[in-house]
């Protein structure tokens, strides 16, 4: 009986291991799955990835990894397979990325477009009501002078949208509700032209390639 007992008590300890690697197998294929769709879904937007946006990217991928790089060992072989070059590829994406953003923006250039796009270097000053007529002239000249551009104009084009957009952000509370809607339809135009520019560089570079 006290044999009986003890086989019982090993026979239900095996299960639970089995049962504890199960899920632990479980969970590292759910991980896995879904830094495999995050990459798809990332590498897809190409560069419609804009500069504000690359931070919170490198950081999402940061965390996306961490665990994922601790139970790599549990890992079988092609799931350690598919990870690693699901991480090489980021790397290849990243440096490609950094190419372009890691270079720091110039404050005198970045003065010089604001004063050109929207008349002033002091964004952070302007009042709830002159945020609708700043954002309509900053787009007016943005339609205007885009077809020139490069993309690091547009970098700089950006970095002023990005003042416009904080200053907003700052005084939202006091802005009417007509003048929201207004500045909301000119944000949306404007990162639609931007990811639109981004997009056509990216297909003359493939074109060139070939």
């Amino acid at each position: 009986m006290k044999k009986l007992s003890v086989a019982a008590l090993m026979l239900l300890m095996l299960v639970s291991t089995l049962g504890v690697q199960a899920q632990t197998k479980s969970k590292l294929e759910q991980d896995l799955e879904d830094f495999r769709n995050w990459m798809n879904r990332r590498v897809n937007q190409g560069d419609s990835i804009t500069r504000a946006e690359w931070p919170t990217v490198k950081q999402e991928f940061r965390a996306r990894t961490q665990s994922l790089d601790r139970s790599s060992s549990q890992m079988n072989e092609a799931s350690k397979q598919e990870y690693g070059e699901l991480k090489n590829q980021y790397q290849e994406w990243e440096a490609e990325k950094e190419e372009r953003y890691g270079q720091p923006l110039s404050r005198e250039t970045a003065a010089t477009w604001e004063r050109r796009l929207v008349g002033t270097n002091k964004i952070g000053q302007l009042k709830a009501s002159q945020l609708r007529g700043t954002f309509v002239r900053f787009m007016e000249n943005v339609r205007a002078q885009r077809t020139d551009w490069s993309l690091r104009d547009w970098d700089y084009a950006e970095h002023v949208y990005l003042q416009l957009n904080d200053r907003k952000q700052q005084v939202l509370s006091q802005m009417s509700n007509s003048d929201k809607m207004k500045v909301a339809a000119l944000q949306v135009e404007f990162n639609t032209l931007r990811k639109s520019r981004d997009a056509k560089d990216k297909y003359n570079q493939m074109r060139e390639q070939r």
